[in-house]
């Protein structure tokens, strides 16, 4: 499974990976300066997110085991 991140031009950090997940920041500047938090969970679309806390948030929801999702 390719958990690269989109080929779109920015500089790009992966922040966090687990089981078929990622997490990526992609920090651009054209047209304008902006912060992006992509959250790859394929066979899902990719998530994209403004807020660090909420993308990380998300990350850790979709990560925790299922018996935790569940609960």
């Amino acid at each position: 499974m390719k958990l690269d991140h989109p080929n779109e031009p920015g500089k790009w950090s992966r922040l966090d990976a687990a089981d078929g997940l990622a997490l990526w920041r992609r920090d651009r500047s054209d047209p304008f300066p902006v912060t992006q938090f992509y959250l790859l969970a394929p066979p899902r679309q990719t998530e994209v997110l403004y807020d660090e806390t909420q993308a990380r948030a998300r990350f850790a929801a979709l990560s925790a085991p299922e018996a935790t999702r569940a609960a």
